[in-house]
């Protein structure tokens, strides 16, 4: 008993979550979270059937990009997100031709889309475990803190709703094998349907349980209950990630009225936000404004402060 138990202790697990990651580095020639742009950027995916498009294009390019491993993903509307093993040539190949396919499937939808902006200079090397892990959960969140429709399991067009939930990975509605070859172009929207006959197809889309690496995902943290935690909180290392990809963060209420606690308690006396004086609150204000991308309603909810003052100190929040 002894034994097992010192096997499950905390260093054991974090031990093993650090080799895995060493050796994911060493297998593939390093770790790399890469983003397009996103703040005030024009649509990209502006239908549903372009996001389910998506989908199986990461499928395809994944399956054609053999030397990159797809650890999680997240479509966005205007920009999108990945965490990719390989090296920094092999991580870019594969998104030029994410962005090539991209820009040819709009056009055959006679959608003219700019995709100029829709690029991604560099990588950005991701080079410790605790960094990897706050970056597969910063992906996996980025729909969740924008939309108070969605969990960080429920927006379906990424990775992020197959972490830690095998029994999600298991459904299908089809394989590919059982499609006719009509419904195999149509999917892919190409002539050639050169894919793995046993990919799950579900939801119209290639299942990222195809091809995404969860067993490398998910074995970075220490058990289940520690990702949820990561994803629940960090809020200021999503902060510095945000600021490293060029990225606008967005916060819950609940997490940005944790970060206005602890801004009370560290510099207010621990007073109640609601109870500062005015010259406090328009100071803390200018703080959730500039330093947490807080727009004016929030900070009025936060603060009690009339929305006709914030817009005259933040005109265009």
């Amino acid at each position: 008993m002894a034994k097992e138990m010192k096997e499950h202790s905390f260093f054991e697990k974090e031990d093993r979550c650090r080799r895995v990651f060493e050796g994911t580095v060493r297998e593939y020639g390093g770790v790399w979270h890469l983003c397009t742009p996103g703040e005030k950027q024009p649509l990209v995916f502006k239908r549903p059937e372009d996001n389910v498009f998506s989908m199986t294009l990461v499928a395809m390019c994944a399956y054609d990009c053999p030397s990159v491993q797809v650890i999680t993903f997240e479509i966005m509307s205007n920009h999108v997100h990945f965490v990719l093993c390989g090296s920094e040539t092999d991580v870019m190949a594969f998104f030029d031709l994410f962005k090539k396919r991209l820009r040819r499937y709009l056009i055959g939808k006679g959608d003219r889309t700019d995709l100029t902006h829709f690029t991604c200079e560099k990588p950005i090397p991701i080079k410790t475990l605790e960094s990897m892990r706050n970056q597969i959960c910063y992906t996996n969140r980025n729909n969740f803190v924008v939309d108070p429709g969605h969990t960080p399991f429920s927006y379906p067009y990424g990775a992020n709703g197959y972490y830690f939930l095998p029994r999600i990975r298991n459904l299908k509605d089809r394989l590919f094998s059982e499609m006719t070859l009509r419904e195999k172009r149509n999917l892919i929207h190409a002539r050639d349907p050169n894919y793995p006959e046993d990919y799950i197809v579900t939801d119209g889309y290639f299942s990222p349980a195809n091809y995404c690496r969860f067993d490398i995902g998910e074995a970075v943290f220490r058990d289940a209950r520690h990702y949820f935690n990561h994803l629940a909180k960090g809020i200021e290392s999503y902060r510095e990630i945000a600021a490293s990809v060029g990225d606008s963060i967005y916060y819950t209420d609940d997490e940005l009225f944790d970060v206005v606690r602890r801004i009370c308690k560290e510099k207010y006396e621990g007073r109640r936000p609601t109870l500062l004086g005015k010259n406090e609150k328009l100071e803390l204000a200018r703080k959730l404004h500039f330093d947490y991308n807080a727009d004016n309603a929030k900070i009025s909810r936060m603060l009690n402060i009339a929305p006709s003052i914030l817009d005259q100190l933040f005109p265009s929040s």
